[in-house]
């Protein structure tokens, strides 16, 4: 019965250990980083000498990634110094083609002659020979400027025209800026009297003011000596 007992005692010892070793075995820590329980140092020189040999190995590998940054930067920078160039030439060209596309389509100033010739044309007509006779001041009224109240307008014209001479007659000279004065309110005048009027009517009442104001830019040449002009009265 003891030894039942004692075996019983050595079974239930045995199990124990059995099961408190499998698990010690399993509370075991992983390895990580790639480190393990088979590549180790025996002795304190070799891991030593390991240790030497990773140290070199990492300053090594530093030292690589460090010079691959400079290169990096170094081919960045060139990049980016070769892109501004190519932004300022593009710039450059891009200014000249249009310098060059407004020089050839621009369009070319007209010459002295040119400006002549519009100017000239821009001018009304001197009135004819029929209209007004230079030498006396005698003037043509068309029959619309006839009008009565045209009367005192039309009377200060006419005796300016009168007495005209050689010396006060011609583009700035005093009877001009008083008669240009006296045609430009005869105009506004007329153009307040336009409901009563045809539009020829209007439009050769306008256009006789406006060569009589041009043909008050010309001197006149000799002076004929008449009696004053009759009012006209309608």
């Amino acid at each position: 019965m003891l030894y039942s007992k004692t075996g019983i005692s050595a079974a239930i010892a045995f199990i124990a250990l059995a099961t408190s070793s499998t698990l010690a075995q399993q509370a075991v820590t992983t390895p990580i980083n790639n480190w393990n329980y088979q590549h180790h140092a025996s002795t304190a020189t070799e891991g030593f000498l390991r240790g030497a040999a990773s140290v070199i190995q990492a300053q090594g590998q530093k030292n690589l990634l460090d010079s691959m940054a400079t290169v990096n930067y170094q081919e960045a920078r060139r990049r980016a110094i070769e892109n501004n160039k190519l932004y300022v030439r593009t710039f450059i060209e891009n200014k000249d083609a249009i310098r060059e596309y407004r020089e050839r389509y621009a369009p070319v100033p007209p010459t002295k002659e040119e400006w002549e010739q519009v100017i000239k044309a821009s001018l009304p007509d001197r009135l004819t020979s029929k209209q007004f006779d230079a030498s006396t001041g005698k003037v043509v009224w068309p029959h619309v400027l006839r009008m009565q109240q045209y009367a005192a307008v039309r009377n200060r014209i006419d005796t300016l025209l009168a007495q005209r001479t050689p010396a006060n007659s011609g583009d700035g000279s005093p009877s001009q800026r008083e008669l240009s004065t006296l045609i430009d309110g005869m105009t506004v005048l007329l153009k307040s009297n336009v409901k009563n009027l045809s539009v020829s009517q209007y439009g050769n009442a306008k256009m006789f003011l406006r060569s009589l104001a041009y043909e008050m830019t010309f001197p006149i040449d000799k002076v004929v000596v008449v009696a004053a002009p009759a009012k006209v009265t309608n």
